[in-house]
C-alpha cells in the first residue's frame, strides 16, 4: 500500500517533467541537394529545463532564441519576436551558432500557422505579456522538414532534420 502510493505520488511529480517528446531524423545533404545520409534517427523525451534559451535586443526589438538539443549537438527550435500579436515565427535548426537556419511560419487561423516553404502545418500555443504575445509551445500536425547551412558554408542547405508529426517543440 505504502509503495504503491509512492509510484504514484513520484509519478505525479516526474511525469510534467518529462512531459514532451520531439521524433526526429537528421541527414546530411549531398551537394546536388539530391542524395542525404541519415546522421540519426530517435525520439527526444525532454522537460523544460532542457530548453536553451538566448536572448537579446536588435534595433530596440526583443527577441529570444530557444532550443531543445536532439543528439549530437543537433538542435531545433524557435526565434520568438516580442510583439502585440504573434502573425509569424521562425524555426530554427542548428548544430551550432555558426549555422544558419530560417524556417518562416505564417498564421493561418487562429492558432494554426503554415510553413511557407513546404506548407506543412503546426498548432500553437501562446502566453500573453504585458504588450506582447509569447511562443510558448509548437505541435507538429505534418512531418516537417527544417534545413541549415552548416557554418554558412554558401547558401544552400546542407542538413535537415525532419521533425515527426505529433512531436512537441515546448519552449516555456
Amino acid at each position: 500500500m505504502i509503495r504503491t502510493a509512492l509510484t504514484v505520488v513520484l509519478l505525479a511529480v516526474t511525469s510534467p517533467l518529462l512531459a514532451e517528446v520531439i521524433e526526429y531524423e537528421i541527414y546530411e545533404l549531398s551537394k546536388s541537394g539530391t542524395d542525404r545520409t541519415l546522421i540519426a534517427k530517435g525520439k527526444r523525451s525532454y522537460s523544460i529545463k532542457d530548453v536553451q534559451v538566448r536572448s537579446y535586443e536588435r534595433e530596440g526589438q526583443k527577441i529570444a532564441e530557444k532550443f531543445v538539443e536532439l543528439e549530437q549537438g543537433y538542435k531545433i527550435g524557435a526565434r520568438i519576436f516580442y510583439g502585440e500579436e504573434l502573425t509569424g515565427f521562425g524555426l530554427l535548426a542548428r548544430r551550432s551558432v555558426a549555422d544558419f537556419s530560417w524556417e518562416w511560419y505564417k498564421k493561418e487561423a487562429g492558432n494554426r500557422f503554415r510553413k511557407l516553404r513546404g506548407g506543412t502545418l503546426v498548432e500553437i500555443k501562446t502566453e500573453a505579456q504585458p504588450a506582447a504575445e509569447e511562443l510558448v509551445e509548437v505541435r507538429f500536425l505534418d512531418d516537417t522538414t527544417l534545413r541549415f547551412v552548416l557554418e554558412r558554408r554558401g547558401m544552400d542547405p546542407t542538413h535537415s532534420i525532419i521533425v515527426r508529426a505529433g512531436s512537441v517543440l515546448r519552449l516555456k
